[in-house]
């Protein structure tokens, strides 16, 4: 176990350079752009937007081809798949809770229950897209890449546009919205929900796991 442990220390230590780097640049550009403020509410209510943008966008655009690196380290290391399967969502879910707990510790409009409800959807999301993205730039290399990020920035442009032409869409994002946001509703209902979407992403992220074949040409 100790030494599966500094297994997945060692694959994942890329990504918290990278989120070293996310955090330290959000606390520089909170400071740049309040530079002529005296409000320090507002530099903590930045500094808290950003380091949740930019995990969410970096979780968004760089985890897969992560995913995609670390998985055949993890095989050089004597780990078998479920294990580094284990260890490495163990290790995603610590690192959002620690985002999580930064930005519950930052004064803000957002209510530490948002916040959490917002980490366990994305902790489910990004389970999706390392199971079904990263597993996919394994196995077929720069080809999956590629789609997966066309496909992103097709999403990120179309559904808005597309929401203004059928109202409905946009009906939708707002309900969904306000359920995630309003405590009137049925918490509990919520988070069962929000659990049930974690299983299904962790058990499709396990099936796409443990077959996938190493693809070098990454």
């Amino acid at each position: 176990m100790i030494r599966d442990l500094k297994a997945t220390f060692e694959i994942k230590k890329y990504n918290e350079i990278f989120y070293g780097i996310i955090v330290f640049g959000a606390v520089l550009l909170s400071l740049i752009i309040t530079a002529c403020t005296e409000d320090d509410l507002t530099i903590i209510e930045l500094c808290a937007s950003f380091i949740a943008g930019g995990y969410i966008g970096m979780s968004i655009f760089f985890k897969p081809f992560l995913v995609a690196t670390d998985f055949p380290r993890a095989l050089s290391f004597g780990m078998t798949r479920k294990k580094m399967f284990i260890y490495t969502r163990l290790y995603d879910l610590v690192e959002i809770i620690i985002i999580s707990l930064i930005i519950i510790a930052l004064p803000s409009v957002v209510g530490a229950s948002v916040v959490l409800k917002v980490a366990a959807l994305c902790f489910g999301v990004f389970s999706l897209i390392s199971g079904a993205v990263g597993n996919s730039i394994i196995r077929f290399g720069k080809n999956a890449y590629w789609v997966y990020y066309v496909g992103i920035f097709v999403l990120m442009f179309g559904i808005p546009r597309l929401s203004h032409i059928v109202p409905a869409i946009r009906d939708c994002f707002a309900i969904a919205f306000d359920h995630l946001v309003n405590p009137v509703y049925n918490q509990l209902g919520i988070w069962l929900g929000i659990i049930v979407f974690i299983v299904v992403t962790l058990i499709i992220n396990w099936l796409t796991t443990r077959r996938v074949a190493v693809n070098n040409d990454l």
